[in-house]
């Protein structure tokens, strides 16, 4: 359901069997060596996940409670709650609460789904997390990308859409189906050479949510957007 690298090249994921768990996060060495580091026996519905500034920590949305689990990434089966309020639960029957989660500039950035919601909070200097703000609403996020400018790019899933969020609060329609967005569900940006402005878009071909003529192939699309992508971790 997510992934996210350290600062090592290890990368984490998280997964489980939707709205019956338990939800699991998983270690895959950069040999592609996979080690199950912790289960989450209440987790039903497991989510996006990112990297703590503090580098010790993952931080993963468990979508069916709204709650952001801290994962320590040093010591297996060790987990606590980072942060839950009631911004972060469902209210629509079957949607997810909290869904994406990114960090910019000292602040978790969380799409919570159900609620068509962008909040943010402060990481406080002992690394816990502040009040929870509300970043815009009337907003179907999914899964989410901060370009430099500030601007969040946002897979919207049941709208087939890619969006596009200023920091002004200005907010624009990138692609749609007709671009290959049916059922856009996460998205991230190009690091290699030459391929810093583009930003690729998973797709499930509106597997759970049909566009028009039923369910398409699943699709990895690429696109120019005009800017690079904010640094996943700091000095990387």
């Amino acid at each position: 359901m997510g992934l996210a690298f350290d600062a090592n090249g290890t990368l984490w994921m998280t997964a489980g069997t939707l709205r019956q768990g338990p939800g699991s996060v998983y270690r895959v060495e950069r040999d592609g060596a996979v080690r199950q580091w912790c289960e989450l026996p209440d987790a039903l519905f497991i989510n996006g996940c990112t990297m703590h500034p503090n580098g010790r920590t993952l931080l993963v949305c468990e979508s069916a409670s709204g709650r952001i689990l801290a994962i320590d990434v040093d010591k297996p089966g060790r987990w606590d709650v980072w942060l839950e309020g009631g911004r972060l639960k469902p209210i629509v029957p079957g949607y997810p609460g909290a869904n994406g989660i990114k960090i910019r500039d000292g602040w978790a950035w969380i799409s919570v789904s159900g609620r068509r919601l962008m909040v943010r909070v402060p990481i406080q200097p002992d690394g816990s997390a502040g009040n929870i703000e509300v970043a815009a609403t009337r907003l179907s996020a999914d899964d989410f990308a901060f370009g430099m400018s500030g601007s969040v790019y946002i897979t919207t899933h049941p709208e087939h859409t890619l969006v596009r969020l200023e920091p002004s609060g200005a907010r624009s329609t990138l692609a749609g189906p007709e671009q290959g967005m049916v059922g856009s569900t996460a998205c991230a940006f190009g690091r290699a050479p030459g391929d810093e402005n583009a930003i690729y878009v998973t797709t499930d071909g509106g597997f759970l949510i049909p566009h028009e003529g039923g369910i398409q192939d699943a699709k990895l699309v690429r696109m120019e957007v005009g800017e690079p992508g904010w640094p996943l971790l700091p000095g990387v």
